[in-house]
């Protein structure tokens, strides 16, 4: 994609650049954001040690990419949006389904209105079997809900009529004409299909690209790829959302074809758990891409609207900034904190070998010497190196945690691609986990004593806070 100042496209420096100083003003921690206007990329800016070339995952994000899927499938002639659902799995449904869910159509688990009160579990067995045997309470069409369920059984519903998984259909149809990434990795379900909802992994352009498609009404390099009418109906709003969400918010704008619509005139989005956006503007002839680990975010659009938004079409002279800082570093959780530390050396007292006692972390042992924690976990030896100024890659030897449950919740275990800080303050070291093709981070406390250490973790950002301690027992000096 082509490069440009923002000057060149017509958006003042200092909008994009307020926005940014206002995310870490709020203690937000943006990883990667890419704008795009009039198709050129004219601000791009990753916060280390997050870069623009790791995949990343969306969590919900990722419904915006399975219906774009489900409108080429349309296209194509192999299904419609009036098709029952129960149609095409027979082989899970009760000997009497509810009323409602013979009522159910595409079109309801497209745009969230299948009348469900309680979204069907995704776990067990088979995740299509949950849903075809749940009850609808409401008349489909009639009753929005969020529903990530329903997303996973349009990814069920194109794996069937296509006879490809979802991800091999959108290679075909979308990733591939659009250039985007060649290793974009999809979670499954346990019967093979991919989660529809959740579990997509792409790079920060490749968010900006599905955006800048939308922005052309399905139309790419001078060749309509997807018909202008399945665009404009998806960032229509075919559900109230202002039921379940505040109404002046940008959940209770209602709800289209898997993207939400904003607050701002014409504005429409898709967006996942911790602050992945993909934002479209047509008016302004804009795209915004985020990847973020954050918990409030809706401060992350708020701050878009105040500062972004009125930069576009308002050069004043000559701008301070000719181009927004491509590169920028986290803060260590000290820093952010303002805590007092100390260079992370370990007294004498500390080394030798530690054995941890049960703990979700399947961390089995410590060793601690001068320059560096070697962890054993599950057998696997992973080196911490204890460095405070910079962010330091390490490789965790345990395979990264199951996430497979809804998108939002997550098992406290590490994940394998990660870099660190350490630092120390008083009797204890912190260490400062960032797992940079995720949104979370790990904040590590061990305390040190005579007879052994205790270790805490806080996992952040979290829908439901993930923090524990466990004891560590002296087993050599």
């Amino acid at each position: 994609m082509k490069r440009c100042p923002p000057e060149a496209v017509g958006i003042q420096p200092d909008g994009i650049l307020a926005f940014i100083q206002d995310m870490q003003k709020q203690k937000i921690h943006l990883h990667a954001l890419m704008i795009l206007r009039h198709g050129q990329v004219c601000a791009e800016s990753h916060f280390a040690p997050w870069n623009n070339q790791d995949k990343h995952m969306l969590y919900s994000l990722s419904k915006s990419f399975t219906s774009t899927a489900l409108g080429f499938a349309v296209q194509d002639g192999l299904c419609t949006l009036e098709d029952s659902v129960i149609g095409y799995f027979p082989e899970y449904l009760p000997a009497q389904p509810c009323e409602n869910m013979q009522k159910l159509r595409i079109r309801h688990l497209l745009t969230m209105n299948t009348g469900h009160e309680k979204e069907p579990p995704l776990n067990g067995p088979c995740w299509e079997k949950n849903f075809l045997q749940s009850y609808i309470a409401h008349e489909p069409g009639t009753y929005f809900l969020y529903n990530t369920a329903a997303t996973y059984m349009l990814s069920a519903i194109i794996q069937k009529i296509t006879g490809k998984k979802l991800l091999q259909y959108l290679r075909e149809k979308l990733l591939i004409p659009l250039g985007m990434s060649s290793d974009i990795w999809f979670e499954e379900s346990p019967t093979g299909i991919a989660a529809g909802g959740f579990g997509l992994n792409v790079r920060i352009e490749d968010i900006a690209r599905l955006g800048q498609f939308y922005l052309q009404e399905g139309a790419w390099q001078g060749k309509q790829l997807l018909s202008r009418d399945w665009i404009r109906n998806a960032r229509s709003a075919w559900s109230d959302s202002s039921r379940t969400h505040d109404p002046t918010s940008d959940w209770g704008a209602g709800y289209g074809y898997q993207f939400w619509m904003c607050q701002p005139k014409n504005v429409y989005r898709g967006d996942g758990a911790f602050g992945q956006y993909c934002i479209i503007l047509p008016d302004q002839d804009m795209v915004i891409a985020m990847n973020s680990g954050v918990t409030n975010m809706g401060a992350v659009m708020q701050s878009l609207w105040t500062h972004v938004l009125p930069a576009v079409d308002m050069l004043s002279g000559q701008s301070a900034l000719s181009r927004i800082p491509e590169h920028y570093v986290s803060p260590a959780y000290w820093e952010e904190h303002d805590l007092n530390i100390s260079e992370p050396i370990p007294d004498e007292t500390w080394t030798g070998d530690y054995r941890l006692l049960d703990n979700p972390l399947h961390l089995e042992e410590i060793r601690v010497s001068r320059d560096a924690l070697d962890f054993m976990i599950e057998g696997q030896p992973s080196r911490i190196p204890l460095c405070s100024t910079d962010w330091t890659p390490c490789t965790l030897s345990r395979s990264d945690p199951s996430y497979l449950s809804g998108g939002y919740t997550h098992n406290p275990g590490f994940y394998q691609t990660a870099y660190v800080r350490a630092s120390r303050r008083g009797q204890s070291l912190y260490l400062h986990f960032c797992y940079t093709e995720t949104p979370f981070e790990d904040i590590f406390l061990i305390d040190f004593s005579d007879h052994g250490i205790q270790l805490h973790q806080n996992r952040l950002p979290s829908a439901s806070e993930i923090s524990y301690s466990c004891l560590g027992i002296r087993i050599t000096d």
